[in-house]
C-alpha cells in the first residue's frame, strides 16, 4: 500500500484543510456585504417592517429580532439603541421592582401596539439620503387605527440603504411626536 495514499493520511489531510475552512468560512458570513432585500429604499423598508412584525417586537429589540435588524439599521441609530439597552439595564439593577424604560411599546412606528400590516409607499431619493413614507393598519375590536410614519435611510458604506430613523406621522393625542433618534435622545 503506498503511504502518500492512506486512509489515514487522507483523514488527517482532510481534517487539516476543515479546520482551515471553517475560520475562512466564518469571516465570510461575518462580513457578508448586506442583507437580502436593500438594494431600493423601498425594498429596505419592506423588509425592516416584515422582521419588526415577525418578532412582536415591543420595546427594545429581544436577541433574536435584534440579530436581524442591527445589519439594516445606520450606526448612528445602532449607537442610540445600545445606548437605551445600557439605560435600561442600569434602570433594572437600581430599581429591580419598577418597570424600566424601553421595555414595552413599539418604538419604531406611532402606534404603542405596533402594526399589523405596512405598505410602502414611494421612495423620495436624493443622493445617499432617502425617505420611505410607510401606511400601516393595526386592527382590534372591529376598530381600525390606520397612520403614515416615514422610515429616513441613509446608504451605507457597501451602497445598501440603512434605517437612520423613524418620523412618526401618528395623528392621536398619546403618537409620539417627532422622530425615533429624537425620544432616545431625550432620555439621555
Amino acid at each position: 500500500m503506498n503511504s502518500k495514499h492512506s486512509p489515514r493520511r487522507r483523514a488527517i489531510l482532510l481534517a487539516a484543510v476543515g479546520l482551515f475552512l471553517i475560520p475562512v468560512a466564518g469571516i465570510t458570513l461575518a462580513e457578508s456585504p448586506t442583507p437580502a432585500n436593500t438594494d431600493t429604499p423601498t425594498a429596505a423598508a419592506k423588509a425592516f417592517y416584515d422582521i419588526l412584525i415577525k418578532h412582536k417586537v415591543s420595546g427594545l429589540p429581544t436577541k433574536d429580532a435584534w440579530k436581524e435588524l442591527q445589519p439594516r439599521l445606520s450606526s448612528k441609530l445602532i449607537s442610540l439603541l445600545e445606548a437605551a439597552r445600557a439605560e435600561q439595564a442600569a434602570f433594572i439593577k437600581k430599581n429591580p421592582d419598577e418597570k424600566p424604560p424601553y421595555i414595552e411599546g413599539d418604538l419604531f412606528s406611532s402606534l404603542f401596539e405596533g402594526p399589523q400590516t405596512h405598505a410602502e409607499g414611494e421612495a423620495s431619493v436624493n443622493s445617499d439620503t432617502a425617505e420611505v413614507p410607510v401606511s400601516f393598519t393595526y386592527t382590534e375590536g372591529g376598530n381600525t387605527t390606520k397612520w403614515t410614519d416615514t422610515l429616513i435611510f441613509v446608504r451605507g458604506p457597501l451602497g445598501n440603504w440603512l434605517v437612520d430613523d423613524v418620523r412618526y406621522g401618528g395623528g392621536w393625542d398619546f403618537a409620539p411626536k417627532g422622530t425615533l433618534s429624537e425620544g432616545l435622545k431625550a432620555r439621555e
